[in-house]
């Protein structure tokens, strides 16, 4: 039997291929967890054109995975999504 949470993770799961602009419309929660990481994803108002997965390149994010299963775990238990 597969717990809540894991549920839950799949159902929010964020790719590296997960556009910017639909993370932060289907994610709010998430433009938080970026910020707080030093990582922008909205420039004058607007979300980035690109993935999330580019822009973590970009950022020079060292471990692309463990970033992804942090950011997926926070927004299982703090997800605002519309």
């Amino acid at each position: 039997m597969q717990d809540k949470n894991y549920l839950k993770r799949r159902e929010t799961a964020v790719t590296l291929d997960t556009p910017v602009e639909d993370l932060a419309q289907q994610h709010p929660a998430a433009v938080d967890f970026l910020n707080r990481r030093n990582i922008r994803c909205i420039r004058c108002g607007e979300p980035l054109w690109c993935t999330l997965g580019e822009l973590l390149q970009k950022e020079g994010v060292p471990n692309l995975r463990q970033f992804l299963e942090e950011l997926n775990d926070f927004l299982s238990q703090n997800d605002e999504r519309k």
